[in-house]
C-alpha cells in the first residue's frame, strides 16, 4: 500500500500511447504528454507526422522507430522524444508510442558539449603552447644572432683600446681611449643583461659551483665601490662578519653579479648620504652557512604602490633621463637569487632610501685552506713554455676580429698567426700545417665552428686529436657549451674579449 502511495507521488509517466486509423486520425490517446481528442489528426502533435502517412496504411506487422525528434505541446513545452509506429496485419489501428527522453538527451548533449569543449580547449592549449614555443625560439634565435653581430664590432673596440693604451699617446688621447673603453664596457654589460634575462626566462641558466675565496670577493667589491662612491661624493660602508668562512662553495661569477647589481642600483639612485653593504652570518648547520646580505641606500626611495614592480624585466620606475638604464638589473638579481635557492626582499620609503635584503645558503669546507687550482693554472709562468714561437690558426670571417687578434698576438712576439675565413680553407690549412692552438669562430660561413671542430678531430693527421681548439662565441647557453664540448672543443672565449682574456686563455693551453 505504501509502495503504491510512493508510486503515485513520485512516478511521472513519460510515455504516451495513441492509436490512429489508416487516415492518421486519433482513435484513442492517454494524453500523457500531448492533449488529443478522438478524430484529431495525429499531425496536431507536430508537422513531423504529416510526412508519415504511408506508414498508416501498412497492412502487416511492423515496427518503425524514429529517435531524437523535437516536439512541442500546446503550452509551448518542448520535448525530445523517440517515436515508434507499430502496424498490424488485418487492417488493425496503428499504435503510436511517444517516449519522452528529454532529460536523457539534454544530459547527453551536455556531456557531448562538455567533451567537445574539453577537446577544443585542449587543442587551443596545444596551439597556444606551440605558438609560445615558436615565439620563444624566434626570440632566442633573434637575441643570439643580434648579440653575435653586436659582439664582433664590440670586440674590435675593446681589443684595439687595449692595444692603443700600450702605444705612445698624449694625456688627452689617453682620456679619449678611456672614454671609448668605458662606453664599450657599458654596451657589453647591457648586451650581457639582455642575454641573462633570456637565459633565466627559458630556464637555460644554471649555476656552476666552485670553491672560492669569499672574503677576497668582498674586499674587491669594497675597494671598487669606495672609489665609485667617492666620485659621487657619497660614502660607501662595508660591514662584514669575520665569522663567515673564508672559502665557500658557490657560483662565484653569479654571486658577484648579484652583489654588483644591487650596489650599482643603489649608486644610481643615491646622490647624497651613504650606501651600506652588510654581509652577516646567520647560522651554520651541516656544513652549510646561512648568510644575510643587505644593501641600504639613502637615495630617492620607491613608492609603496611600486614595490611589487621593481623586480620586473624592463621596468624603470623612474623614467627621468637622469636615471637611464635597461631596467634589467633587479630582474636578473631576483632570477639569480632564486636559482641559488635564496630569497630577496625590498623595503623602501620615498625620499628616505631603500634596503634590499638577501638570505642565501652556501656550502663550506671544514678545511679552510686554499685548495683551488684554477688560479694557479690561469697564472701560468710564461717562462715555463717550451717554445720560443707558437703556430696559431685563427678561423674567423670578421676582418675586425682578425685585426684585433693579430695586433694582440703581434705585441707578444711569441706567435706565428695564420688566418682563414671558411671551413674548407681551415681543413686544408690543418692538413698541411701543424698548429699549437686553434681559435675557432662558431658562426663561420658555411660550416659552423663546432661542426668544423668535429671534422678536424677525425682527420688522420698527427696532432689533430690533441690540438687545443678554443671557441670564439657569444652563445653561452649550457646546451651550447655541452655541444661544443661534445664536438671536441677545448674551451670557450666569450665575445667580446679583451687582450687580457684572450692571452690568458691562449697561454693556459700552450705547452
Amino acid at each position: 500500500m505504501m509502495l503504491e502511495t510512493y508510486r503515485g507521488k513520485y512516478f511521472h509517466p513519460r510515455t504516451q500511447f495513441i492509436t490512429i486509423d489508416n487516415s492518421g486520425n486519433v482513435l484513442e490517446s492517454d494524453n500523457v504528454l500531448f492533449s488529443l481528442k478522438k478524430g484529431d489528426p495525429i499531425s496536431t502533435v507536430s508537422g513531423f507526422f504529416e510526412g508519415l502517412s504511408t506508414y498508416f496504411e501498412i497492412d502487416e506487422d511492423n515496427d518503425i522507430k524514429f529517435t531524437c525528434i523535437h516536439l512541442e505541446n500546446k503550452d509551448k513545452k518542448e520535448y525530445t522524444c523517440d517515436i515508434e509506429f507499430k502496424t498490424f496485419a488485418g487492417n488493425q489501428p496503428t499504435l503510436v508510442i511517444i517516449h519522452d527522453f528529454s532529460d536523457h538527451y539534454e544530459y547527453y548533449q551536455e556531456v557531448a558539449q562538455s567533451r567537445n569543449e574539453s577537446v577544443i580547449n585542449s587543442q587551443i592549449l596545444e596551439l597556444q603552447n606551440k605558438y609560445l614555443k615558436e615565439k620563444e625560439d624566434f626570440k632566442n634565435t633573434f637575441i643570439a644572432n643580434f648579440s653575435h653581430e653586436l659582439r664582433n664590432p664590440l670586440t674590435g673596440i675593446t681589443a684595439f683600446c687595449s692595444v692603443l693604451q700600450k702605444t705612445d699617446m698624449t694625456l688627452e688621447q689617453q682620456d679619449y681611449v678611456e672614454v671609448i673603453q668605458a662606453s664599450g664596457d657599458h654596451l657589453k654589460n647591457m648586451i650581457g643583461d639582455i642575454l641573462e634575462v633570456s637565459k633565466i626566462e627559458v630556464g637555460k641558466l644554471t649555476m656552476h659551483e666552485e670553491l672560492f675565496d669569499f672574503q677576497a670577493l668582498i674586499e674587491v667589491l669594497k675597494f671598487t665601490y669606495i672609489v665609485k662612491a667617492k666620485q659621487k661624493n657619497i660614502a660607501f660602508e662595508v660591514i662584514f662578519d669575520e665569522k663567515i668562512p673564508k672559502y665557500i662553495e658557490g657560483d662565484k661569477t653569479r654571486i658577484k653579479q648579484v652583489f654588483e647589481n644591487l650596489i650599482e642600483n643603489a649608486l644610481k639612485f643615491t646622490t647624497s648620504g651613504k650606501i651600506t653593504f652588510s654581509v652577516k652570518e646567520n647560522q651554520r648547520r651541516a656544513r652549510k652557512v646561512n648568510i644575510n646580505v643587505s644593501v641600504q641606500d639613502t637615495g630617492i626611495g620607491i613608492p609603496a604602490d611600486k614595490l611589487d614592480l621593481v623586480f620586473n624585466s624592463f621596468t624603470q620606475l623612474n623614467n627621468s633621463k637622469k636615471y637611464a638604464g635597461t631596467g634589467l638589473g633587479l630582474s636578473i638579481v631576483k632570477g639569480l637569487v632564486e636559482l641559488m635557492e635564496g630569497k630577496i626582499a625590498v623595503e623602501s620609503e620615498e625620499k628616505v632610501g631603500s634596503t634590499f635584503k638577501l638570505n642565501m645558503n652556501f656550502k663550506y669546507p671544514i678545511n679552510q685552506e686554499d685548495t683551488t687550482s684554477e688560479q694557479k693554472l690561469d697564472n701560468k709562468d710564461k717562462s715555463a713554455l717550451s717554445k720560443e714561437k707558437y703556430n696559431i690558426l685563427l678561423a674567423e670571417d670578421s676582418e675586425l676580429i682578425q685585426m684585433s687578434v693579430l695586433k694582440i698576438l703581434a705585441q707578444e712576439g711569441k706567435f706565428f698567426l695564420d688566418i682563414i675565413t671558411n671551413g674548407e680553407d681551415a681543413i686544408e690549412s690543418i692538413i698541411h700545417n701543424e698548429y699549437d692552438l686553434i681559435l675557432m669562430d662558431i658562426r663561420m660561413p658555411g660550416t659552423h665552428g663546432d661542426e668544423l671542430t668535429k671534422m678536424i678531430r677525425s682527420l688522420p693527421v698527427p696532432n689533430c686529436k690533441t690540438v687545443p681548439i678554443l671557441a670564439l662565441t657569444a652563445n653561452l647557453y649550457d646546451t651550447d657549451k655541452k655541444r661544443y664540448k661534445k664536438m671536441g672543443m677545448t674551451d670557450i672565449i666569450e665575445k667580446p674579449f679583451d687582450e687580457s682574456t684572450l692571452l690568458k686563455k691562449i697561454y693556459k693551453y700552450l705547452k
